[in-house]
């Protein structure tokens, strides 16, 4: 939040035609959401789960469709994150706080899920993905759990022959996001839900901490805001 910063020449990306400043932010977010699919091996036609209608899960979630990945389920505790994911492409998006989420998704999908990802760092969720992996499916984990460990139920792990995988920030991936949003094969606009004045910095923190407002992304803008 300043206006200018000293960077290594290595670490910087040059803005392509087709990608505003805006976009430019939500590269961050989105470059996460390539490398966890890639990383991934989701099939074509695949079918997969997002734990958590953030930034980063909806990232994870249209990062996906883009693959032309197959049936798609999406979760989170706030109601109107659902809704957004839903509009995003989500082919079901529900509220484990609402609904038996595994129960409403496994009858839409009763093989179970070839990859879920693990969005929201949460110890329920964990549990949810591992209920939903079909035998030799794969957990991404790619929120980052408030704990400093975590359990996962090693039963139900080892007979289906769970693989598990970690993933943190975006690995070589920055550039495929940027031109997957230059060739506006994705769009990402929707996530930008505030925008405010550098000395309404605090309260967007305060918003997005509290999920309020409908808050999906703020951008702190220099020179002008609106909400």
């Amino acid at each position: 939040m300043r206006d200018y910063i000293v960077m290594p020449e290595s670490c910087l990306y040059p803005l392509r035609g087709g990608v505003s400043l805006e976009q430019a932010v939500l590269v961050e977010p989105f470059s996460i959401g390539v490398y966890a699919v890639k990383q991934s091996g989701l099939p074509i036609d695949g079918s997969f789960a997002v734990l958590g209608a953030g930034p980063i899960g909806l990232s994870v979630l249209l990062a996906a469709i883009h693959q032309r990945a197959g049936q798609s389920f999406i979760t989170d505790r706030v109601d109107h994150r659902v809704s957004v994911a839903k509009r995003a492409g989500a082919a079901w998006a529900g509220n484990p706080d609402r609904e038996d989420i595994v129960r409403a998704i496994l009858e839409r999908q009763p093989d179970g899920m070839d990859v879920v990802f693990e969005c929201a760092g949460q110890p329920e969720a964990l549990d949810q993905a591992v209920a939903l992996l079909k035998p030799g499916g794969k957990l991404m984990l790619v929120g980052i759990p408030r704990q400093d460990r975590i359990s996962l139920v090693i039963d139900t792990l080892r007979r289906n022959e769970i693989a598990i995988v970690n993933v943190r920030r975006q690995n070589h991936c920055v550039e495929a996001a940027l031109e997957l949003i230059a060739s506006k094969s994705v769009d990402l606009d929707f996530m930008v839900t505030h925008r405010v004045l550098l000395e309404q910095a605090s309260a967007a923190f305060e918003t997005a901490a509290g999920y309020a407002n409908g808050i999906i992304k703020a951008i702190i803008n220099f020179e002008s805001a609106q909400e």
